[in-house]
């Protein structure tokens, strides 16, 4: 099967959409928007892959940004969704050494993942740290 990469534009919004559920089990209303603004955004990486048929197979966002706990420029993955019936192909290696390329042109020392499924990472060459999230909800404006 031949996978086609592209930069999605505003015109991809359904495509990219269409994927969200296989990595969110609960989507607000506000993911549609946040997908809209970060295609537009030409800060962020952004790459989506399409079967031969034209229909979505993978998604992967990410930016660039200074790291203070690693002290560094590093790469950040936001998101990277492969369809089911797609995945053990090669799609996410392909997608991760594409942003891989992206981040050293833009002088980062390495990625880091947020969060993410377990065992993809590790196969990649990524270690896992102990780490712990916090959040806290601000008041609307």
């Amino acid at each position: 099967m031949e996978i086609k990469y592209l930069t999605p534009g505003p015109g991809n919004l359904r495509e990219v959409m269409g994927l969200m559920p296989l990595l969110y089990r609960e989507i607000g209303p506000g993911l549609a928007l946040v997908m809209e603004e970060l295609i537009k955004d030409d800060a962020y990486f952004k790459l989506l892959a399409l079967d031969e048929a034209g229909a979505p197979a993978g998604f992967m966002a990410g930016g660039c940004r200074l790291e203070l706990d690693f002290e560094c420029r590093a790469g950040i993955i936001e998101d990277i969704i492969i369809r089911p019936d797609l995945q053990r192909r090669g799609i996410g290696k392909a997608m991760l050494a594409e942003f891989e390329k992206w981040c050293s042109a833009r002088g980062a020392a390495g990625v880091l993942v947020p969060c993410g499924r377990p065992g993809f990472y590790e196969k990649a060459g990524f270690e896992k740290l102990p780490v712990t999230r916090y959040w806290k909800e601000l008041p609307a404006r």
